[in-house]
């Protein structure tokens, strides 16, 4: 930089060339006396030395930002250098997406991955309850507060609240990956407590019940029920079977309809064989159709609806199989479940006597005659038709005058309060009272049957 004395309005001053100003841009600058100008360019050049030519070009606005920034890392115990560390490990800045789109997309990826209908549909039930009232809120501003306030202020039981919670942190997982968050909040959210209650089972006694209404009031479903409870098969399997996968001697679950995606043959007991045999012999629908309206009728006709627990007709197998074998391994092989499941959730749950009944319960030898039976068409029978309008009362209101169709109508209204289409009904010349209704220049007259008939 250089110092050049000049006049300006007839005044001296000294003027400095910067090449590297404030703002990068060559700069003049005017001084008063030439120790001014010197004091300058002797500061620039130490600035110069220390941070580089590319600080000293910083406008002094943007040096303002900078130190207050680094104000700010100070008191959050972080040094620039750190920061900038980290940001290279972890990447760009988070994109502005919304739950909604987050949600939507996280639904497709789960259904495009070929996960079973039935957990999709419980699963986008689960985060749109989630997403009420955060539509529009960013992914990124969701705190791990917010996901506790929203399964704890529902009045859920804890297992409902562990499962809700599941399903958010397997949505914030999903976001993870994809880069839209850094962490999963959902996870800094403890899962719930919930007591293991023991597996609800059913005793031979209820099991002939159960199997009993069956044959008489909805044989379609036998196939299902003797497969859960004799064969130890889930529900969804049952359903979906067909007879070509039922063999003489085993039960062909294919993968695609295996919870677990693994293909097992199911040995067949003498006591399934006898009762599949039944099955077939009563034409039991395999797939099974509607058959959650059938087992609720079963239900209510065996007395069983109130107290009914879930997967009951499975747990029984494993509970009946395990006390009679007092072998998890061959237990779970059947079921398509874990040894460890297996010990852990049916040891000890029923009496051996209780287990050699339950494998004893045959088909009743009338089984087939009673399905029969049950699948011939009841006559509908309808309850007598309740009316306000009878003979006396039409009589007593149109017999002593000639009323118009609109004065007839109300007069019947007023009389028993019957409805204006049951009045018209009433009135009408193709309807009950056909025989006794008369009509003659627009009005209505009422005759008895013997007058007519004279």
């Amino acid at each position: 930089m250089k110092i050049t004395k000049i006049q300006n309005h007839g005044q001296v001053r000294y003027r400095v060339n910067d090449p590297n100003g404030p703002d990068g841009k060559r700069q003049r600058k005017f001084f008063e006396t030439r120790e001014e100008a010197e004091q300058y360019i002797k500061d620039r050049k130490q600035d110069t030395r220390t941070f580089g030519v590319h600080f000293v070009t910083i406008p002094p606005a943007e040096r303002a930002v900078i130190s207050h920034q680094l104000d700010r890392l100070k008191q959050l115990g972080w040094t620039l250098s750190a920061a900038v560390d980290f940001i290279e490990r972890h990447g760009k800045a988070m994109p502005a997406l919304t739950l909604a789109k987050v949600i939507e997309e996280f639904l497709a990826a789960k259904e495009t991955a070929g996960l079973r209908p039935r957990y999709l549909k419980t699963l986008s039930a689960s985060v749109k309850r989630f997403q009420i009232g955060r539509r529009e809120k960013l992914i990124t501003a969701i705190t791990a507060g917010e996901i506790q306030e929203y399964i704890s202020s529902n009045g859920w039981k804890p297992a409902t609240m562990r499962s809700y919670l599941v399903d958010v942190r397997t949505l914030f997982a999903f976001a993870g990956k994809r880069k839209y968050v850094r962490e999963n909040p959902a996870l800094a959210v403890d899962l719930p407590k919930v007591e293991e209650n023991p597996p609800g089972i059913v005793t031979p006694a209820q099991a002939r019940a159960l199997l009993d209404a069956s044959i008489d009031y909805a044989p379609d479903a036998l196939p299902v029920v003797v497969l859960c409870l004799f064969g130890g098969l889930r529900r969804s399997e049952a359903e979906a079977l067909e007879w070509s996968e039922i063999s003489d001697d085993y039960v062909e679950v294919k993968a695609h309809k295996a919870k677990t995606r693994q293909r097992r043959l199911v040995p067949i007991s003498p006591q399934l064989a006898a009762w599949l045999k039944v099955a077939r012999e009563i034409e039991g629908t395999l797939p099974a159709i509607n058959y959650a309206d059938k087992l609720k009728l079963i239900l209510e006709k065996a007395k069983l609806r109130q107290e009914w627990s879930q997967n009951a007709l499975r747990h029984s197998f494993a509970s009946y199989h395990f006390a009679t074998h007092k072998n998890e391994n061959e237990t779970a092989a059947l079921m398509g479940n874990s040894p460890q499941m297996v010990f852990q959730h049916y040891r000890e749950m029923v009496r051996p006597k209780d287990a050699e009944a339950f494998f004893t319960i045959l088909p009743p030898a009338d089984s087939v005659k009673r399905a029969k039976k049950a699948r011939v068409p009841k006559p509908r029978v309808m309850p007598p038709r309740e009316t306000k309008l009878s003979v006396e009362i039409m009589a007593e209101v149109l017999g002593n005058s000639s009323l118009t169709r609109k004065q007839a109508v109300a007069a019947l209204i007023s009389r028993v309060g019957c409805s204006v289409a049951a009045a018209y009904n009433a009135l009408s010349p193709n309807g009950r009272f056909k025989a006794n209704l008369v009509g003659a220049n627009g009005y209505l007259g009422w005759v008895t049957t013997e007058a007519r008939s004279l």
